[in-house]
C-alpha cells in the first residue's frame, strides 16, 4: 500500500518542478482601500542557464492566446519580477494566473529533473490605516505534478466564511485546452455537506469568487465532474479579515484518498498543452537582468507609488 501512495503522488523527493502554475495575480483595486499586486520569484536551481516562458491567464476569459514572456536565467540566478502584471512586464488591470515551465521548444526535458526550476509569488495591499507596511498573502506555486484531475481530489481546511469577520474566496485555474466543470463541497467541522458550489472553468481559464455558503472551521473538496481528456486544474481558496483586509492562503492537497483509485495510469512527465503565444515575446537579456535587480519593490523606499495607489 505504502509504494502505491508513493507512486501515485510523484517521487517523495520531488520538491521542484519543470513547469508551475501561480493560481492568483492581481494587478487591482480591491475592497476598501486596498489595491492588490503580485511580486513573482523564479530560481534557476542548475549550473547551466535555463530558458523560462511565462503566460498570463485572464480572469472569466478563454486564453487560447496568451501575453507571454520569455526570459534566460543564469546559473542559480532568481528572477524577481515585481508587480509581475503591472507595466514592466503584463501591463495589465486585472487578475488572473500565471504559467511558468521550461522551455521545451529550447530544451529537452526528457530527464525532467534537467529542466527543474522554482515559481513562487506574493499578492499583497498596503496598510488601508496607515499606507505604511503591508498585509500580504504567499501564494507558492503549484507544481504541475500536484493539479487536481480527474482521478483525484483537492482538499482545504480552515475556511473561514462567517460573513461577519472573516469573508472567504475560492478560485480554480485550468492547464486545459477544453472548459471545464469543477465542483466544491463546503463541508463543516463534523464532516456534514453543507453545500456544493460549482465552476465553470474556461480553457486555461481562471476563476475566483466569494465562497456562497457560510461556514467556520470547515473543509472545501474540489473534484472534476466528467472532465476532458487530460484535464488538469489547480483549486485554492483564501481567507481574508474584513476589518483589515489581512488575507491567508489556503493551499490544496491533492489526493487519490477519497474517490476510488481503479484505472489510476502513472507515467513520467509530459508537458501539457500550452496556450499560443500573443504578441513579441522578450528575452530577459543582461540590460534587463540589471534593471530587474535595481527596480525597487513597490511600496519600498524610493518606488513610485503610483502603483499602489487606487483609481480616485
Amino acid at each position: 500500500i505504502l509504494a502505491f501512495l508513493v507512486a501515485a503522488s510523484g517521487p517523495a523527493w520531488a520538491q521542484l518542478s519543470p513547469a508551475w502554475m501561480i493560481p492568483a495575480a492581481a494587478h487591482t483595486k480591491g475592497i476598501g482601500t486596498s489595491y492588490w499586486l503580485t511580486d513573482v520569484a523564479i530560481h534557476n536551481p542548475h549550473q547551466f542557464q535555463l530558458p523560462v516562458v511565462v503566460q498570463f491567464l485572464a480572469s472569466n476569459r478563454e486564453n487560447l492566446s496568451v501575453p507571454t514572456r520569455e526570459m534566460t536565467l543564469d546559473p542559480w540566478e532568481t528572477v524577481n519580477l515585481w508587480d509581475v502584471l503591472g507595466p514592466d512586464y503584463f501591463d495589465t488591470n486585472g487578475t488572473g494566473a500565471l504559467l511558468v515551465y521550461a522551455d521545451v521548444k529550447v530544451l529537452d526535458c526528457s530527464v525532467p529533473e534537467e529542466c527543474y526550476l522554482l515559481a513562487t509569488s506574493r499578492t499583497y495591499t498596503l496598510d488601508p490605516f496607515t499606507g505604511v507596511g503591508e498585509y500580504a498573502q504567499a501564494m507558492p506555486g503549484a507544481p504541475v505534478f500536484e493539479g487536481l484531475d480527474g482521478t483525484t481530489r483537492a482538499y482545504v481546511s480552515g475556511i473561514m466564511n462567517d460573513g461577519d469577520e472573516f469573508r472567504a474566496n475560492a478560485g480554480v485555474a485550468s492547464w486545459t485546452e477544453e472548459w471545464t466543470t469543477v465542483r466544491m463541497n463546503v463541508q463543516d467541522s463534523r464532516g456534514n455537506i453543507l453545500g456544493t458550489e460549482t465552476f465553470q472553468v474556461p480553457p486555461f481559464g481562471h476563476v475566483q469568487r466569494r465562497i456562497a455558503t457560510p461556514v467556520t472551521g470547515g473543509t472545501v473538496v474540489f473534484y472534476l465532474d466528467d472532465p476532458p481528456e487530460d484535464a488538469l486544474v489547480f483549486p485554492y481558496a483564501t481567507t481574508v479579515n474584513n476589518v483589515t483586509n489581512d488575507p491567508t492562503f489556503l493551499p490544496t492537497f491533492v489526493s487519490v484518498v477519497g474517490v476510488s483509485v481503479q484505472g489510476l495510469q502513472h507515467g513520467g512527465f509530459r508537458m501539457p498543452a500550452t496556450p499560443g503565444v500573443e504578441g513579441v515575446p522578450i528575452r530577459l537579456d543582461r540590460s534587463l537582468l540589471e534593471k530587474l535587480r535595481r527596480h525597487p519593490r513597490p511600496g519600498a523606499e524610493g518606488a513610485d507609488q503610483s502603483v499602489n495607489e487606487g483609481p480616485d
